[in-house]
């Protein structure tokens, strides 16, 4: 027989401890703050299509390759 339990429920989330280092939380934190403060400014973040991705990987590619 195979139980299965819901980790939600069965997990007190506020005693898992991750493996982040102090420099790497604090860089977290910094890119969180930066993000929720340029929302909050109005500046919304400008996210590239695949096709725009692509397009930028091959020109630079090409760039470098020249």
């Amino acid at each position: 027989m195979t139980t299965f339990i819901d980790t939600l429920e069965e997990t007190d989330v506020t005693t898992l401890q991750d493996d982040l280092t102090p420099e790497e939380r604090a860089r977290w934190e910094a890119m969180i703050e930066r993000d929720l403060q340029e929302r909050a400014e109005g500046k919304p973040k400008k996210y590239l299509t695949l096709d725009e991705f692509e397009k930028k990987l091959i020109d630079a590619a090409h760039k470098l390759y020249a």
